[in-house]
């Protein structure tokens, strides 16, 4: 494997430990942005000079911005502005983040430097649904006053998490799993695997008896009229990204105990997370041609 430097500069525990994983690799690594992560190694910073001189990676956080200004570093003592890793950052490198603004993107373009969200890649995105849906069923655990075994579990969406957590809940679990689609070959899928199928049209009809609905949709589903029909203690899980698939402010007006939650990857999973980013770094660079050297 070829050695290239690579720059981690902010984010989450995913960072650090991709940093880590990467130095494993023998790649020359420099870090910023980590002092409050708990890492003996990472307790100073260097000065961005030094840490992107010569970069050829540069890997940020997801998301990339904390605000419109400053990158997201909640491991770091201080900000850090976008305009100072725009300035410095070498030409001809390449530069990953997630979520990064359309602007922001031209930026480094105009700079020529290669910019890709990787939350746009594939691969990514279905790895993350391992972790997301162990951390979904962490929750489950912890706020069903009763076994996931004969619980009944209402998943709303079948992509690439509902699809994971279904039958982890399933076959791991032993819950009566009900799934909620929109495309008829979905509901074929789900009924060929095992679970209960819901067209998401009727969903109205079946989550009268439900002990849990966890939503993985990421437009808002679970409004008043299908709130309204829910046992007043089924307990409300939505995995989605903002602005979410429940009606957050009607559940509360019902009284439904609600989790909205967020980034569990991250959370639950940072190692994981972790390897699953440089693994797609990786992919990117082969996709690139190996170039970055």
């Amino acid at each position: 494997m070829y050695r290239r430097k690579y720059a981690v500069i902010g984010g989450d525990m995913r960072n650090v430990y991709l940093a880590e994983l990467l130095k494993k690799d023998y790649q020359y690594v420099e870090i910023y942005g980590f002092e409050k992560s708990g890492k003996p190694w990472a307790i100073k910073n260097s000065p961005l000079d030094y840490v992107l001189d010569g970069a050829r990676v540069v890997a940020c956080g997801i998301p990339l911005l904390a605000d419109n200004n400053t990158l997201t570093m909640p491991l770091s003592k201080e900000k850090l502005f976008l305009s100072e890793v725009l300035e410095k950052v070498p030409e001809g490198a390449l530069f990953i983040a997630g979520k990064i603004p359309e602007n922001v993107k031209q930026q480094f373009e105009e700079k020529k430097v290669k910019c890709i969200d990787i939350l746009d890649r594939e691969e990514l995105a279905v790895l993350n649904a391992v972790p997301s849906a162990e951390g979904a069923i962490h929750i489950l655990l912890q706020e069903l006053p009763m076994t996931l075994m004969g619980s009944k579990i209402l998943i709303v969406g079948y992509g690439r998490i509902g699809k994971i957590l279904a039958k982890m809940l399933q076959a791991g679990f032993g819950a009566e799993v009900w799934v909620a689609a929109r495309k008829y070959s979905d509901i074929a899928w789900i009924e060929a695997q095992g679970f209960k199928p819901v067209p998401m049209h009727q969903l109205a009809r079946y989550v009268s008896d439900m002990d849990a609905l966890v939503n993985t949709a990421p437009v808002t589903i679970i409004g008043k009229d299908i709130l309204e029909k829910l046992r007043s203690d089924c307990f409300l899980l939505d995995l989605a990204s903002a602005p979410g698939g429940i009606d957050f402010k009607a559940a509360e007006a019902f009284g439904f105990k609600v989790v909205w939650a967020l980034g569990l990857p991250g959370k639950i999973a940072p190692l994981t997370a972790g390897d699953i980013i440089r693994r797609t770094i990786y992919n990117i660079i082969e996709e690139e041609g190996g170039s970055y050297a």
